[in-house]
C-alpha cells in the first residue's frame, strides 16, 4: 500500500494501523481475509516533514499552482471559480497534495526516494499495489520503470493522475497526450469518488491500455483513504485481483 499526501508526521506502522483495519472491512465484503504481516506500507511522508536542520519546506502557491493550470477545473457536476475550489482544497486538506505534488515533480532527490521506498518492497510474492492519493503518482512511476515486475493488480484511489499539471510531468512521458499504461501491471482498476476534487479526470480517459473506473460514495469525506478502502467496490476489485479464479 502506498500512502498520499499530508502524512509527514505518520511513520509505516501507523499507516497500517490506520488503513489495515479499512482494507479488511473492503475484502470482508467477498469473504477474503488477507493477513496484516502480509500487507506492507511504502512510507515516504518523511521526505516532506519539515526539519529546522536540513532546511526544507515545500514553497508552494497553491493558487498560483491552480492558476497556471490548463483547461476547467470541476468538481463533481459543478464548475466553480477558483477562490471557490482553493477553500475546497483546504476544506479537504487536499492544499497538501497540491504543494507534495508539485515539491515531488520539482525535487529530484525526493522523487526518486520516494520511488525507492516502493521499489524496496515490491518481491516476486508482491501481488497487488493499493495506492492512493499522491501515492498514486508515486506507486505509477515506479511500476511503469519495471516492467519486469509481475504484479497482478494496480488499484488507484482518489487519483489526481489525469489532473492537467500531474499528466504531463509523469515519467514515462504521455504519448499524444495519453499514459502509457504500466507494461508489468496485469489489471488497473482506479476508484473514483465523483465529489473528490483530487480526480480532476476520468483515468480511462487519460491513458492507453485497459484502465477500469469504479464509483464510490465517501460521503462528506470525500478523499479519504478510509472509505475508499472499506467500500464493497474497493474490495471486489482487490479481492478480484488475488483470487482471479474466484
Amino acid at each position: 500500500m502506498v500512502h498520499g499526501a499530508g502524512n509527514s508526521l505518520w511513520g509505516p506502522a501507523s499507516i497500517r494501523a490506520r488503513w489495515y483495519p479499512a482494507l479488511a472491512d473492503g475484502l470482508a465484503w467477498h469473504g477474503v481475509d488477507v493477513p496484516e504481516a502480509d500487507v506492507a506500507v511504502a512510507f515516504y511522508g518523511d521526505l516532506f516533514r519539515k526539519d529546522p536542520e536540513r532546511g526544507y519546506a515545500p514553497d508552494v502557491d497553491l493558487k498560483e499552482l491552480l492558476s497556471d493550470a490548463s483547461g476547467v477545473f470541476r468538481a463533481g457536476d459543478h464548475d466553480i471559480d477558483l477562490d471557490e475550489l482553493v477553500k475546497m482544497l483546504a476544506d479537504q486538506h487536499l492544499d497538501r497534495l497540491l504543494a507534495q505534488a508539485a515539491a515531488y515533480f520539482q525535487n529530484g532527490d525526493i522523487r526518486r526516494a520516494a520511488r525507492a521506498r516502493l521499489e524496496a518492497l515490491v518481491g516476486p510474492d508482491t501481488e497487488v499495489v493499493v495506492a492512493h492519493s499522491l501515492g498514486t503518482v508515486v506507486a505509477y512511476e515506479a511500476l511503469a520503470a519495471h516492467p519486469e515486475w509481475d504484479v497482478t493488480g494496480f488499484v488507484t484511489m482518489g487519483s489526481p493522475l489525469g489532473g492537467p499539471r500531474i499528466l504531463d510531468l509523469l515519467d514515462p512521458v504521455p504519448v499524444d497526450g495519453r499514459g502509457r499504461f504500466p507494461s508489468g501491471v496485469a489489471q488497473w482498476v482506479n476508484i473514483r469518488n465523483a465529489d473528490d476534487p483530487a480526480c480532476l479526470r476520468h483515468l480511462p480517459e487519460a491513458f492507453d491500455g485497459p484502465v477500469v473506473e469504479r464509483l464510490v460514495d465517501n460521503g462528506h469525506r470525500v478523499h479519504d483513504p478510509e472509505p475508499y478502502l472499506n467500500n464493497p467496490t474497493t474490495g471486489s476489485a482487490i479481492a478480484g485481483m488475488l483470487h482471479p479464479e474466484g
